[in-house]
């Protein structure tokens, strides 16, 4: 089952707090906690839950930037066209771990997310998600994202190693 209750709590919280610019480096940061419903036979998260969770993050950034009025003047929503993700350790049943989360950048088709879950300093899981606007024709390129958003529209931005990862990845750009 979906986390809606902790989703609606995390927004909550997140438009309490300080509101940040969609094109700053900034490391968005929730603290959560592995619940019962989380788990797997083996009495830890579960692989699938993890990318569940990350939602939570990308929407508590989403609500600092005042996502949800741009998608609404705009007549957009969002859609999640990719993940690449690493699991190393483990979270166990109950264990509090904090989920960050930044935007990477763009390039000339797509929008990327950076997301980790930390505990005691330590990435446990990290996962790059790649999205895309969309409106009823289709897919908003980012060109007419950032010219929405007043920001310059520079689609070379992108780290090195985020580049590199999608000239591998199944589907191209």
């Amino acid at each position: 089952m979906y986390p809606i209750f902790r989703l609606l709590r995390v927004i909550a919280k997140s438009k309490l707090q300080k509101k940040i610019s969609f094109d700053s480096a900034h490391n968005e940061s929730i603290n959560l906690r592995v619940l019962p419903q989380d788990i797997d036979l083996f009495m830890e998260l579960n692989n699938g839950r993890y990318v569940t969770l990350l939602d939570l993050g990308r929407f508590s950034y989403g609500a600092k930037v005042n996502m949800g009025n741009f998608l609404k003047k705009n007549n957009w929503s969002l859609t999640i066209v990719g993940t690449y993700n690493e699991y190393r350790y483990r979270l166990r049943i109950f264990q509090r771990f904090e989920l960050q989360t930044r935007i990477l950048g763009y390039d000339e088709k797509w929008f990327y997310f950076f997301q980790k879950i930390v505990k005691d300093g330590k990435t446990h899981m990290a996962s790059v998600v790649k999205f895309s606007y969309t409106s009823k024709k289709g897919l908003v390129s980012p060109k007419e994202v950032t010219e929405a958003m007043g920001i310059k529209y520079e689609p070379d931005q992108l780290p090195d190693w985020i580049q590199d990862l999608t000239k591998h990845l199944l589907f191209k750009k």
